[in-house]
């Protein structure tokens, strides 16, 4: 059985996730040290299953989260430090520290805290509309023998398109057999 890659939002209309439709992991060499950068996008969300509403009624949801309606009006996530502007991605280790071996079992924490300026995060996201996202927990696991990784990436979700800055929603993306960046020479 081959594992799909997935994002999950916590308590959003379906509770077994997205496929994810487009996943780059890349490298760069920036004073010394080499950075990643991640872009994810999933598929639309309701591409496994659609919710269908009753026409006739209006349902009143607790919050634009548990929606259906609200999140196919936005269609899919975009999840990036790369896809827009100035995202920076994060620092990983010295250019001469750099291998495969180097990265398996790395951990790293990204905007925890948060800058006070969601523009400043180093990823950028739309999801429900330009929101924002901190709080990223990202893992690296070495595939044996090879030069692919697991990856498990969680972090925080503020609805800052509507005007809510505090990051109260969960989610959390597992990609499998994602091939390690190359740094430039």
């Amino acid at each position: 059985m081959t594992l799909q890659d997935r994002i999950h939002f916590t308590g959003n209309p379906w509770p077994e996730g997205h496929p994810i439709a487009e996943f780059r992991w890349t490298a760069s060499v920036r004073d010394g040290m080499v950075w990643f950068d991640l872009h994810l996008r999933s598929a639309d969300y309701d591409a496994e299953r659609e919710i269908d509403e009753p026409e006739d009624e209006e349902i009143d949801y607790p919050s634009d989260w548990e929606a259906p309606n609200v999140w196919n009006n936005y269609h899919r996530c975009t999840l990036s430090s790369t896809n827009w502007g100035d995202g920076n991605g994060f620092a990983v280790c010295p250019v001469s520290d750099f291998s495969p071996a180097r990265i398996d079992g790395l951990e790293v924490r990204v905007d925890e805290p948060p800058p006070e300026d969601t523009e400043d995060n180093a990823f950028h996201i739309y999801l429900l509309g330009h929101d924002a996202a901190a709080h990223h927990r990202i893992r690296f696991d070495r595939i044996a023998g090879t030069d692919r990784f697991s990856i498990a990436w969680t972090g925080k979700i503020a609805l800052a398109y509507t005007g809510d800055y505090e990051y109260k929603y969960d989610f959390a993306a597992h990609l499998h057999d994602v091939q390690a960046p190359r740094i430039p020479a």
